[in-house]
């Protein structure tokens, strides 16, 4: 009885057994899991919007691990970068949480510009975002209804999750009480962040039929939350482990996405791709951190298409079918 009491005693005094929390079911490697205990220490408010993100996430798809796993990184990333540039604790706050919150809707097969709701939604976004300053150096942005309500740029995800995603967080930062000065920031920095996938541009020029049409889909990042945001998500796709062995993520995306047959034409292509992101880092963290994956990627890359280490893959075998225009 006197150790049930002493027992009792010290989970009232300890507030009782820790609970798992949401993302504990999804392993995080090192050193992204010791950031992302950090900035949960220093803002835990953020659980609550950890957990929305995990929940959101795991009813979208069977599946959810990776693109929990991703958005972690980028969380855990983009802490990184704002505490290297020593930022005031709200931009690391909100750093955090555009990075959360930024492919709130990736896998939503839903939220789409082709659903006339979200289109208006949408462009109230816009023009709220606007009205308040942000969106500065994107002036073609949102000014092409046609391609952005088409089924080849509205209605394909991985071309506008970027802005229904955007509209999501807003509603979820509102009701986790956040300011609305700081939703509009996010909003704006989760806008930007796909903005350096060269090849989402590609393929919104190719669907509009005209050079730039891009512009008129991705705004330009502005401001450190906004340049983390696009920097950090970069540099998340650059772990080795999803771009280099057999099957990993983005072998089999060179495979579905870009047709490639053999092993060789597998890291062909991942190589032209990720050596064309390598370039699209706009923060010196974003850039040293990216070069530092780059260097270890790149020669493994090159070993599989059966290379010198001193090869220049473009030089050597050209650009990659896919790619050629």
């Amino acid at each position: 009885m006197r150790c049930f009491m002493v027992l009792l005693m010290l989970l009232v005094l300890t507030g009782g057994p820790a609970l798992a929390a949401s993302q504990d079911a999804y392993e995080l490697p090192e050193p992204y899991a010791g950031l992302e205990k950090a900035y949960l220490k220093e803002f835990p408010k953020l659980q609550e919007l950890m957990d929305v993100m995990v929940a959101t996430i795991a009813g979208q798809m069977k599946s959810p691990a990776q693109d929990i796993l991703h958005i972690r990184v980028c969380s855990a990333l983009a802490y990184k970068m704002a505490l290297d540039l020593k930022l005031s604790r709200e931009e690391r706050m909100l750093s955090v949480v555009t990075d959360l919150l930024h492919d709130i809707s990736k896998q939503d097969k839903k939220a789409l510009l082709t659903d006339p709701v979200l289109f208006v939604q949408s462009a109230e976004m816009t023009a709220a975002l606007r009205k308040a300053g942000f969106l500065k150096g994107s002036e073609r942005f949102w000014t092409d209804e046609k391609i952005l309500r088409s089924p080849a740029v509205g209605g394909n995800l991985a071309l506008i999750h970027h802005i229904t995603g955007a509209l999501q967080a807003g509603e979820i930062m509102k009701k986790n009480g956040f300011a609305s000065s700081e939703v509009l920031a996010v909003q704006a920095a989760i806008l930007g962040h796909s903005t350096g996938y060269w090849y989402f541009r590609d393929m919104v020029d190719k669907a509009a039929g005209y050079k730039d049409a891009w512009q008129a889909v991705f705004p330009e990042p502005v401001g450190n939350i906004a340049l983390f945001a696009h920097d950090a998500d970069l540099i998340s796709q650059f772990v080795p482990e999803s771009v280099v062995p057999d099957a990993s993520k983005w072998r089999l995306i060179a495979k579905n996405r870009w047709g490639a047959k053999t092993t060789a034409d597998e890291a062909h292509v991942v190589y032209y791709v990720f050596f064309r992101l390598y370039e699209e880092a706009k923060t010196a963290p974003g850039k040293q951190l990216a070069r530092e994956k780059w260097d270890i990627i790149r020669p493994q890359l090159i070993t599989l298409m059966g290379l010198q280490a001193a090869d220049d893959p473009v030089k050597a075998i050209g650009i990659p079918g896919a790619f050629r225009k």
